[in-house]
């Protein structure tokens, strides 16, 4: 391993390179769109095709995580966690999701959406985070991915 890298045993077991700084290896996710995002199953990281743009993270993958952009306002805060339009999601679409989480869900119409689930009672509600929008109730819809982590792209 530490030759395919191009590195020696002692960085690969240390995670510290002969410089200094740690070791940068990170795998890249297919980014999707939301009807995509819906057939998260056509993407498999383990027999990429090169039809999507990639982007990198820092997260561990598994064979159908993904990357989504955000469209919209309606995750955009003014306190705490917010994710402004052109951000970037990593989604975990073999994770349980729990009250919380940040989720991609797919409603009755295949449509998707982001937004943290939220229990109310033994109920749960997608909530945005824009005061603007309304909670609704998950009724019908299903989770299909967790959000692990986002950036924000600036060019």
């Amino acid at each position: 391993m530490a030759d395919l890298l191009g590195i020696s045993v002692a960085e690969l077991v240390s995670g510290v390179s002969a410089g200094g700084r740690g070791l940068d290896v990170r795998a890249e996710v297919p980014l999707v769109s939301s009807v995509e995002a819906g057939n998260y199953t056509v993407i498999d990281n383990f027999k990429p095709r090169q039809q999507f743009e990639t982007v990198p993270v820092s997260v561990p993958i598994k064979r159908h995580t993904y990357a989504l952009r955000v469209h919209g306002d309606s995750m955009v805060s003014e306190i705490g966690d917010s994710f402004p339009e052109g951000s970037i999601l990593v989604v975990e679409p073999e994770m349980a999701a729990e009250p919380g989480d940040y989720v991609i869900a797919l409603n009755q119409s295949n449509e998707t959406t982001f937004k943290q689930l939220v229990k109310d009672g033994g109920d749960l509600y997608l909530k945005p985070l824009n005061s603007r929008y309304p909670i609704k109730p998950l009724n019908g819809a299903r989770v299909i991915g967790v959000v692990r982590e986002f950036t924000k792209r600036f060019r």
